[in-house]
């Protein structure tokens, strides 16, 4: 289903996976997904084998699951949620889409909303430096890393 804001959701039985789309060039930037308990997330058939076994391995088919490719970092195999920050996430890419409202989410790069902006930027867009510190196309910054440390620059 596509948005009026240009963001792509498709929503997979209970789940959803949504990507915002870059309002410079309409790629997306972030890829958020919520798999619903004892679901498979949306690309399973493109996963490795390897991938696979460890998602069976460690992921809690009794709990929402939330795999996230943000603009610098994710999360991965995914974290198991509770239902109710499962339902906020879905609340938040809700359309009409705005940083409010994607920033209510509570993820470290806002999916790639600029929050001065109030739009997203794909990782393209987003001039990204080496510490993770992220520069819109208006210039606005902020950190999109929540991994960077200043300890990774130490010579």
């Amino acid at each position: 289903m596509s948005e009026p804001s240009g963001a792509t959701i498709v929503v997979v039985a209970m789940g959803m996976v949504v990507r915002p789309a870059c309002v410079v060039c309409g790629s997306p930037g972030a890829r958020i997904e919520l798999v619903a308990p004892g679901e498979l997330p949306a690309e399973w058939e493109r996963w490795d084998s390897d991938r696979r076994e460890s998602f069976r391995r460690y992921r809690d088919d009794d709990q929402w699951w939330l795999l996230l490719e943000g603009i610098v970092a994710g999360n991965g195999l995914g974290d198991a949620i509770t239902a109710e920050h499962a339902a906020r996430i879905a609340e938040a890419f809700g359309a009409p889409h705005s940083y409010d409202r994607v920033h209510g989410a509570g993820f470290y790069d806002d999916a790639g909303f600029c929050a001065t902006c109030g739009v997203p930027y794909c990782s393209r867009h987003w001039h990204v430096t080496r510490s993770g510190y992220g520069y819109c196309p208006e210039g606005h910054g902020k950190s999109l890393d929540p991994h960077w440390s200043p300890e990774d620059f130490d010579t």
